[in-house]
């Protein structure tokens, strides 16, 4: 099933209508929402899929091949689960991006911890996945002692952790539901933990200036959006 979703506007009613997505209501906070919106949609969506033809009786209409059966009902409910589907992984006040910005509300915290008690290990090259088992485990070229001081360190900060969980449930759990985007790759639970650095995406995270001054925080999730895109380009393979 193709869906044209070119409709911005639409999407834009939805994420304000919605009590999880708090939007800046600024001209330039529109200004960034609107482009960013247009961004989305030129690799999202199907930008020029011909109309429908009118339906010619007004009535229920129900389908049946091979022994699956096509109702309006269905339909649109498919159709209401992919528009849910694409603000949860893509827009402020989505479920992803919420759980982002409570990993990183506690990040610096938990680096400042890590850069006194072993100052060392904060400027190495290293990352955060979040394996099967939900644990956060730290990767690259480390001892297995300097892994395991980062771990323990990451694995205390119960916030942190949950935010993590949340973060790898609601992407899966979307990515599923949406089309193309960020649902072309094959991104699973057996190799989510290879795909996505948790420290990349939140190294990546802080806004601008202007981004600072339009919506009254540090966390960016246009920063957060170009380093998922970034990082499934870069290890995920194409479904």
């Amino acid at each position: 099933m193709q869906v044209n979703l070119h409709n911005t506007n639409s999407t834009a009613q939805l994420i304000a209508n919605s009590s999880d997505a708090k939007v800046d209501q600024t001209a330039t906070g529109k200004a960034q929402l609107k482009s960013e919106m247009e961004r989305l949609a030129k690799d999202i969506y199907h930008k020029d899929q011909p109309k429908e033809p009118e339906a010619i009786y007004d009535k229920p209409m129900s389908i049946k091949t091979n022994n699956v059966v096509s109702t309006r009902e269905t339909e649109e409910k498919a159709l209401n689960n992919i528009r849910l589907a694409t603000v949860n992984l893509y827009m402020p006040g989505g479920e992803v991006s919420n759980s982002v910005e409570k990993m990183f509300a506690q990040y610096d915290d938990i680096m400042a911890e890590i850069a006194a008690e072993q100052p060392s290990l904060a400027n190495k090259d290293w990352g955060i996945s979040i394996s099967q088992s939900d644990e956060l485990e730290v990767t690259g070229s480390m001892n297995d002692k300097e892994k395991s001081l980062l771990a323990e360190k990451l694995n205390d900060n119960g916030d942190f952790v949950a935010a993590a969980k949340e973060f790898k449930l609601s992407f899966l759990e979307h990515i599923d539901l949406a089309v193309r985007g960020w649902s072309s790759y094959e991104v699973n639970e057996g190799n989510f933990s290879k795909i996505l650095d948790l420290k990349e995406i939140l190294d990546n995270s802080q806004g601008g200036k202007s981004f600072k001054q339009a919506w009254n925080k540090d966390f960016s999730w246009l920063e957060f959006n170009d380093n998922i895109s970034a990082q499934l380009s870069r290890n995920a393979s194409r479904r």
